[in-house]
């Protein structure tokens, strides 16, 4: 995506929405910040953080704030043991919302050699970064901040690498690890950090979140507390949420489920809408929200909207709907690695969604 500059700067920026580093509105998880603030100003920092909580909450922008404030106090002996919001003109979170401060080195996805098109997994070639970043004397009397986001986008030879510095960490240093599950981590990274959990976010923060970046303007209000309430606690999902008329997508699709006879008709109608690549954000958008769905049938639990399908009752109850689950999983991945038609996938879907209904 593209920041305020036109420059390709970040593979998973949102137009129109700050990038982590230059969001100074941290809501939610003020406590977090606390702890690490206060981390920092008792003098025994642990050199690296496992940073874990689901996609969207806010874990960069987290780093990104912790990194200024490090930067702000520079000594620990001198720190003030509480995270103090600098104001918006603050030299040192401009540097940093900038790309620019030089003891600042934010690791994430880089661009493919045609220098278009983004990689998929975080390499050893950006890990490497670390080489010539710590191999210099700090560009300021500061400690120096690494941030790894997402380390579940490192592949083997980036994870080694990465472990490799953590191992032997050069001094006056911090990682922070960020990860969206960190089961899928080497044990051995793990084993080298701190670990700090973020957790989802409530409906209302959700909401104040959108607030704050003022995407809430000319939604309905009922509209607003059904994102807040389908996101899951990620402000990132209620934005794609937003952006791609979710609520009525979601209503559409429940409308579509467990009423007797399905309406084929309706169902192709929202397959075709979906299918085509250009619509790729709407067709995740749309999986998301039928996995979430099928999840609260396992679950028992009542829709968002209030409105009621029939969930587990019993064993075999429970045993279509974790059916349901593993024949939409396998058919979303044959889908992607054989590029097969998007369309059928939406329509079996809907079959076996029916059919547990």
């Amino acid at each position: 995506m593209k920041g305020g500059d036109g420059i390709l700067d970040s593979w998973d920026r949102i137009d129109g929405v700050p990038d982590p580093r230059e969001n100074l509105d941290l809501i939610g998880h003020e406590k977090v910040l606390e702890e690490l603030a206060g981390q920092f100003a008792s003098g025994r920092m642990h050199h690296a953080w496992l940073i874990n909580g689901p996609l969207g909450i806010g874990k960069a922008t987290l780093a990104c704030r912790f990194a200024g404030h490090v930067f702000r106090q520079r000594d620990p002996a001198n720190a003030v043991a509480h995270y103090v919001k600098p104001d918006a003109n603050d030299p040192v979170e401009r540097r940093v919302a900038n790309g620019g401060h030089p003891n600042l080195l934010h690791l994430r996805r880089g661009l493919r050699e045609d220098g278009k098109n983004w990689r998929s997994q975080l390499t050893v070639d950006v890990i490497r970064q670390t080489v010539s970043f710590f191999g210099t004397s700090a560009g300021e009397n500061t400690w120096r901040v690494a941030i790894v986001d997402p380390a579940d986008d490192l592949n083997r030879n980036a994870a080694n690498a990465l472990l490799k510095i953590l191992e032997e960490p050069p001094s006056r240093t911090i990682f922070l690890v960020l990860a969206h599950s960190p089961k899928g981590l080497l044990p051995t990274i793990r084993s080298r950090c701190q670990k700090l959990v973020m957790r989802p976010l409530g409906e209302q923060q959700v909401l104040d979140a959108l607030a704050s970046l003022g995407l809430d303007e000319g939604a309905e209000a009922e509209d607003l507390q059904l994102v807040a309430r389908l996101s899951g606690g990620s402000v990132r999902r209620a934005i794609v949420l937003l952006r791609e008329d979710g609520a009525r997508l979601y209503k559409r699709m429940v409308s579509l489920i467990g009423q007797g006879s399905p309406d084929w008709t309706s169902i192709h109608g929202i397959a075709s809408e979906l299918a085509p690549v250009n619509r790729n954000d709407r067709y995740r958008l749309f999986l998301n929200l039928a996995h979430d769905l099928v999840a609260r049938r396992i679950r028992g639990e009542t829709e968002p909207d209030g409105s009621h399908i029939p969930g587990s009752q019993g064993i075999s109850d429970l045993a279509r709907w974790v059916e349901v689950w593993e024949k939409t999983r396998r058919s979303v991945e044959l889908a992607d690695s054989y590029n097969l038609d998007r369309k059928q996938v939406i329509l079996n879907l809907f079959e076996a969604l029916n059919e547990a209904a």
